[in-house]
């Protein structure tokens, strides 16, 4: 495995909004930053109903994942933020056609987010 850093970047997901990467591989693995429910050309989604925006989120999820060099099946852990934890059944319902079999380890947070009603993290392994 190499020790060198690489930084992931996409125009098939949204830009960063501050100073970080999309993602960052070391060691055979990718950790992909929070992705929320936005365009690929930046546009927040802030008005759109709840499943649209965790399928925004997911998607860009998805999207900085491939430009990594692997997939969302090749999660390890993910970390979902919610701003009503009461949808994380809502959220389940979609996230489990993105993620492979067996589901990666989870955490969902309540958060008081200050845009939007999620944001969505992983870890992912690059395939052998």
């Amino acid at each position: 495995m190499s020790s060198t850093v690489r930084q992931v970047t996409t125009d098939q997901a949204p830009p960063p909004a501050g100073t970080y990467s999309a993602a960052i591989v070391h060691n055979g693995l990718v950790y992909v930053s929070g992705q929320t429910a936005r365009l690929p050309s930046g546009e927040r989604l802030l008005d759109a109903p709840f499943e649209v925006q965790v399928r925004a989120a997911m998607d860009n999820l998805a999207a900085v994942a491939r430009a990594a060099g692997t997939s969302l099946a090749h999660a390890l852990t993910v970390t979902v933020y919610l701003r009503d934890q009461g949808r994380s059944g809502e959220f389940d319902e979609i996230y489990r056609a993105y993620v492979g079999d067996p589901p990666p380890a989870r955490a969902i947070v309540q958060s008081d987010l200050s845009v939007g009603e999620l944001e969505v993290t992983a870890v992912l392994a690059l395939p052998a």
